[in-house]
């Protein structure tokens, strides 16, 4: 019975780590850029990203998120020209 367990926690771990690998490769490329230019501009390590917005204008892709980083900050963030050069901004408290 003990091998059946530990073959299955194995399975288990190598199955994870196979979801994990294959998640990092999907990862577009407008999204490392903007995670090296989080990093180098603003100090933030990207933690995930919300109201991800992608629109084709002609033969420009334009796309607006609000990345949230690991230490609590959020910017809104856009990339109009067709680069993966974003603007950031700072998220500011809006009421409506």
């Amino acid at each position: 019975m003990k091998p059946a367990i530990v073959f299955s926690v194995l399975l288990g771990l190598a199955f994870a780590t196979m979801i994990r690998t294959v998640s990092a490769d999907d990862t577009p490329a407008w999204q490392l850029a903007l995670q090296q230019q989080l990093l180098s501009e603003k100090q933030c390590n990207l933690n995930y990203l919300t109201n991800v917005k992608i629109q084709s204008l002609g033969a420009i892709e334009s796309i607006q998120a609000r990345a949230h980083c690991m230490n609590g900050n959020a910017y809104d963030v856009q990339s109009m020209h067709g680069t993966h050069m974003f603007e950031i901004r700072e998220c500011a408290i809006t009421v409506c």
